[in-house]
C-alpha cells in the first residue's frame, strides 16, 4: 500500500539534491583557461628576420603558451632552421631561465610553453641561427597570480560524496525492511 508513496518521496528527494547540486555548480568553464585579455603579440624586426611572437598566459596552471613565427626579411619565406630560445627573467630577484621552443611540422613556427612562479617575469626571445650569432627581439612582461584554492571543486566532491552516502543508506533501509517483512510474513504463516 505503501510503495507507490515511498517510491514518490524518494523521487522527489533524488531531484531536490540534483536541484541542489546544479543550483550550487558554477557556470561551464574551459579546462585551461586562456585568458584572452592576457593573449600578447609583438612583431619586431632583428637582423634579417621578422618574429611575430603570440602568448597566452594560463593563470589556472601558471603558465604561458608562446607561438613564434619566424620569416625571413629578404623574401618572406618561414625560416626552419634556427634554435629559438626565450629567455625569462623574474623582477623579484635575479633567477633567470631558458627554454627552447619547439619547432613543430608547420615551417617557422616554433612553440613553447612555460611554467612560472608566482611575480611579474619579463621574457625576451632569442634567435640563434646555424652560422653562428644571435639576434634578441623584445618578448612580454607576465605577471603570474598566486594559486586559489578550487572552492568549487571542493563543493562537488562533497555533494558526490552525500549523494553516494544518502544512497547507501536508502540502500541498507530497504534491504532491512524487507528481510524484517519476509520474516513477520513467513513466521505468521501456519504450515
Amino acid at each position: 500500500m505503501y510503495g507507490w508513496i515511498e517510491k514518490a518521496i524518494g523521487l522527489a528527494l533524488l531531484a531536490l539534491l540534483c536541484l541542489g547540486i546544479a543550483v550550487a555548480l558554477p557556470g561551464p568553464v574551459a579546462a585551461q583557461d586562456i585568458d584572452v585579455k592576457e593573449t600578447r603579440r609583438v612583431e619586431t624586426n632583428v637582423g634579417p628576420y621578422t618574429v611575430v611572437a603570440d602568448a597566452s598566459a594560463l593563470p589556472s596552471l601558471q603558465s604561458a603558451q608562446f607561438f613564434i613565427r619566424v620569416t625571413d626579411n629578404t623574401n618572406g619565406q618561414p625560416v626552419e632552421d634556427l634554435t629559438v630560445t626565450i629567455l625569462t627573467h623574474w623582477s623579484g630577484s635575479e633567477e633567470t631561465g631558458e627554454n627552447i621552443a619547439l619547432s613543430p611540422n608547420v615551417a617557422g613556427l616554433y612553440t613553447a610553453t612555460l611554467k612560472f612562479d608566482p611575480g611579474a617575469w619579463e621574457t625576451t626571445i632569442l634567435l640563434e641561427p646555424p652560422g653562428g650569432g644571435s639576434y634578441g627581439a623584445d618578448g612580454f612582461v607576465f605577471e603570474v597570480p598566486e594559486p586559489s584554492n578550487n572552492l568549487e571543486a571542493g563543493y562537488v566532491f562533497l555533494g558526490v560524496s552525500v549523494a553516494l552516502l544518502v544512497g547507501a543508506g536508502y540502500l541498507v533501509w530497504r534491504v532491512r525492511r524487507n528481510q524484517r517483512q519476509r520474516t513477520a510474513g513467513s513466521g505468521s504463516t501456519a504450515a
